[in-house]
């Protein structure tokens, strides 16, 4: 019995000690599409999911925690989902693709419809300290924004 409570408390810690590990991205293009995956896969089953917030250089970082401080547990100045550019979505026809911008940057671009509109999302991806880190998201469609812009609440 002894020997069954210590592997439950070991299993139990080192379930502790995955959910506090940082995000690693390997691969931005892989990343972005898993981001997408786990949102079509969550949409079908009535569920939401909420993307991994380590994932940002320290740059975005900032203007996302200001940005949801200015919101006071409210809504900031970013007031949708920039991931599927809207606060719904029923993502459909997805295709993701990346471009190396040099050793230490890519592109990684999305197109899908969501609830029917065609959307093209351009997620900046920076290595930083050997890590990529998302650095910056575009919208090319119809309304184009730049998502640290939008956090600076530009107009």
């Amino acid at each position: 019995m002894r020997i069954a409570r210590s592997a439950l408390a070991a299993l139990a810690l080192s379930g502790v000690a995955a959910l506090s590990a940082a995000t690693r991205i390997d691969d931005p293009k892989t990343f972005v599409a898993e981001v997408y995956r786990r949102l079509i896969e969550t949409q079908s089953k009535g569920h939401t999911y909420d993307e991994p917030d380590d994932i940002y250089t320290p740059r975005l970082a900032k203007l996302i925690r200001d940005d949801r401080k200015k919101g006071k547990g409210g809504v900031g100045c970013l007031d949708f989902d920039f991931w599927v550019n809207g606060q719904d979505w029923e993502l459909s026809n997805l295709a993701v693709t990346s471009t190396d911008d040099g050793p230490d940057r890519k592109t990684v671009i999305a197109k899908f419809r969501n609830l029917g509109n065609p959307e093209e999302i351009h997620f900046d991806f920076r290595r930083n300290a050997g890590r990529w880190q998302l650095d910056d998201v575009h919208s090319v469609s119809a309304q184009p924004w730049t998502l640290s812009e939008i956090l600076k609440c530009a107009p």
